[in-house]
């Protein structure tokens, strides 16, 4: 235990002025204790001195903080009271108004220890608290959780320069009274924008901790575990008391993780052992490099160097913030960000993956509003522009780390297509993805015809509410046999609500369709992760705001491993008769015909209707009464296993269009044409990638036949991100396919296409976590 020296045994005098023993001190370190002293913050000793170089007592800080943040005259709290100190003490008053705001507490046993020489955390924690930045010291510390319990508090500190740049004082060491008064100095003369400067960047969004394996994690321990140790030049261990920029990373990844490094910045940025990455490439635990000047020459000296955390956050050791903190790469740094290394070959670990998919089929420029909408009721908003004829892919994981959430896509300028793409390993084994087209509007009648809780599936219901009330939903599960599970729920203004029905009573081992009805308007979609026959993987769908008489499918397969299956949802009162038509790719049609009961689900296996069992096939659903319909198909895709779903469509169209579609890497998109017309129909397809970029095709689709087109084998398009318009001479039916292999995952996708653009898309299922 250190105790201080004591000038606060001579209080009443107040002792200011030019002290003798300050001269060997640094210039500021002079500047401070003047400005200090004159301000009534500090005194000297009763012999005249200031003692710069000796700890700050406890009390020193506590009347220096209640004093420079404006509680001078306020009286003591009679509730507050210490083992050690009592009312008659003068200096009582300090202790107990900095104990009120938390400024300077005492200890759990009740003293004060007024005398005790008081820590660097403890003084960088007394100053943000009195700043008015606790909540931005919440967010700091939620950056890296496992990192110590002073984090947030001493990142706060340090980026407001409340500390002496060339300091020597480690967190857990005594803080100096001559840099007490260069912090108090700072803390009263700090610019507006540095102040600004931390709410914009230490705020929920910034400061979500990042996914990690357990070599990220690693570096991250190892780095974090040295914040507010100072700087020091030339630093690389604690043996040196400090570190500098460049020395921390080669701690972090050759002392603490064994990595081969250089030891100086523009070395390590260019060792060629490792490769570069870009700013969006950059994961937790990665190197990032910095010019020493901006000139946007490559070749430029690299002057600073730091490990990326995530979110736009790097934490370094650089002089101007007196030593190992966090910054963001916006603003000064993202001036000056050269490049990142790959020096831990760790991928993250496996998330859902959220894509955003936009595109732009209009010959003037659009932009895009992106607002996400949490659980709690929390809002998010993205800004995107694109270009004339273009896509756009938006990954909703680089904003939102570990977060259910629905979305709402709103055109700020002209009007867009927005489809959502999700990557997965379910319950770290059902690896797989899929894809949906948003909803155009918000209803308070939602249905769904697939859902199954047997043979291994999973299906989860998603609410979406994007208004400002709450909203009361009744969710009605209906069975093959007309049974009915009913579940009330309320879903809470601008946020999201997630239903498991495997764990709705009465829904355990069941095939079920499903209605929302709601209060108020909404948005409804359903998730579901299976095993069938062995095959792992995921699938989704948009519910459906409107029952139809007729229903359009233009995908459908039964050749070799290939399962396809009609869904179809009755909610009405009475029985629905059906005639479903199924046509092939040359022509030929049949007919099936079926009763599906009142309140109930129906299920048809196209693979078992004789003439069809190994087929592609387009379907025409129509019943006399207005029903919902889907498709789901199971497969094994050249070695991909998996399955998709689709909504039907309730009409043929002339104009469709599609956000979604890849050919790069291990991905096959096809876009399947179905044409339930008496005549031949011509189809123009316009082709659009990023940038602006589109390619026109010509094609004819016979009369009750069905289009298989393989955008991979296009020339141009064999590695590209494109959406789609498609236009036909007579009304068509378009939907589009995906297999991929995403990594290490795989599996495949469907959706319709959409029949127009729109000013607003919803979408209520979205997953970045595990």
């Amino acid at each position: 235990m250190i105790f201080a020296v004591s000038p606060l045994a001579s209080a009443e005098r107040e002792i200011k002025g030019n002290f003798p023993d300050i001269g060997g001190m640094p210039a500021e370190i002079q500047s401070a204790i003047i400005y200090s002293t004159d301000m009534g913050y500090l005194y000297g000793a009763a012999d005249g001195n200031f003692y710069p170089a000796e700890p700050a007592a406890r009390l020193d800080a506590a009347r220096a903080m209640v004093k420079i943040f404006g509680h001078d005259n306020e009286e003591a709290d009679p509730g507050i009271a210490f083992t050690d100190m009592g009312p008659s003490d003068p200096l009582y008053k300090y202790a107990n108004l900095a104990t009120k705001y938390n400024y300077v507490p005492p200890y759990p046993d009740g003293s004060y220890k007024p005398m005790e020489a008081i820590s660097t955390a403890a003084i960088m924690a007394g100053f943000a608290r009195g700043m008015g930045f606790e909540e931005q010291v919440k967010f700091a510390e939620a950056v890296y959780p496992r990192g110590p319990d002073h984090r947030g508090t001493t990142i706060i500190g340090h980026d407001l320069h409340l500390k002496y740049r060339k300091t020597t004082t480690w967190p857990s060491h005594a803080y100096s009274r001559g840099e007490l008064a260069f912090s108090l100095q700072m803390a009263d003369t700090v610019d507006e924008w540095r102040k600004q400067y931390i709410r914009d960047n230490f705020d929920w969004l910034h400061c979500q901790a990042p996914w990690l394996g357990p070599v990220r994690q690693g570096a991250l321990d190892n780095a974090f575990a040295k914040i507010g140790y100072p700087y020091v030049w030339g630093g690389d261990c604690d043996a040196e008391n400090g570190y500098d920029c460049s020395g921390l990373v080669y701690y972090v990844l050759n002392r603490a993780l064994g990595y081969p490094m250089q030891r100086v910045a523009d070395d390590q940025a260019r060792d060629g052992r490792y490769p570069a990455v870009n700013r969006l490439e950059l994961l937790a635990g990665d190197p990032v490099f910095f010019y020493e000047e901006n000139t946007g020459n490559p070749a430029s000296y690299i002057g600073h160097a730091g490990i990326y955390i995530g979110q736009d956050l790097f934490i370094h050791s650089t002089g101007s913030n007196a030593g190992v903190s966090v910054d963001s790469l916006d603003g000064y740094w993202g001036d000056y960000f050269a490049w990142g290394k790959r020096v831990i070959n760790e991928p993250e670990p496996e998330t859902f993956d959220t894509y955003i998919l936009l595109s732009n089929p209009q010959e003037a420029p659009a932009a895009a509003r992106l607002t996400y909408m949490l659980p709690d009721g929390t809002e998010l908003s993205d800004y995107m522009p694109l270009d004339p004829f273009s896509r756009r892919t938006v990954k909703v994981d680089k904003t939102l780390v570990n977060q259910e959430f629905s979305t709402v896509v709103e055109a700020i300028d002209g009007s867009v297509i927005a489809e959502r793409s999700m990557y997965f390993r379910y319950k770290g084994v059902y690896p797989g993805g899929h894809v949906s087209a948003g909803v155009t509007g918000t209803a308070s009648m939602w249905y769904m015809a697939e859902g199954c809780t047997a043979y291994g599936f999973d299906t989860y219901i998603l609410i979406q509410n994007p208004g400002s009330r709450a909203v009361d939903a009744v969710v009605s599960f209906m069975k093959p046999n007309g049974d009915v599970v009913d579940l009330d729920c309320v879903i809470g203004p601008d946020s999201r609500y997630t239903i498991c029905a495997d764990n709705v009573p009465g829904l355990s081992e069941a095939e079920f369709s499903t209605e929302v009805s709601a209060s108020g308007p909404v948005v409804a979609e359903r998730s579901m992760y299976f095993e069938y026959n062995g095959i792992r993987e995921g699938h989704n769908s948009p519910g459906i705001f409107g029952l139809s008489s007729n229903w359009f499918f233009a995908e459908g397969y039964t050749t070799g491993s290939f399962d396809s299956y009609i869904l179809l949802a009755n909610p009405g009162e009475g029985p629905a008769d059906v005639v479903m038509t199924l046509m092939s790719g040359n022509g030929e049609e049949s007919q099936t015909d079926f009763t599906i009961g009142p309140n109930s689900r129906y299920t048809v296996m196209l693979d078992k209707i004789p003439g069809w069992e190994a087929a592609e096939v387009s379907v025409e659903v129509t019943s006399d009464v207005p029903v919902a319909a889907e498709r789901s198909m199971y497969f094994n895709y050249n070695g991909i296993t998996g399955g998709h779903n689709a909504l039907g469509s309730p009409s043929p169209g002339k104009v469709w269009y599609l956000a979604e579609g890849y050919t790069a890497q291990d991905f096959d998109t096809y876009i399947l044409l179905s044409n339930p017309g008496d005549e031949k129909t011509e189809v123009a397809v316009r082709y659009m990638v990023n940038g602006g970029g589109f390619l026109d095709h010509q094609y004819s689709v016979p009369a009750h036949s069905r289009y298989t087109i393989s955008v991979d084998k296009i020339e141009g398009l064999s590695a590209a991100e494109v959406s789609a318009r498609i236009i036909g001479d007579n009304p068509i039916i378009v939907e589009r396919s995906i297999y991929f292999k995403y990594g290490a995952r795989s599996g495949g996708s469907c959706a319709p296409g959409v029949t127009g653009t729109s000013g607003r898309w919803y979408f209520a299922e979205g997953y970045t976590g595990l």
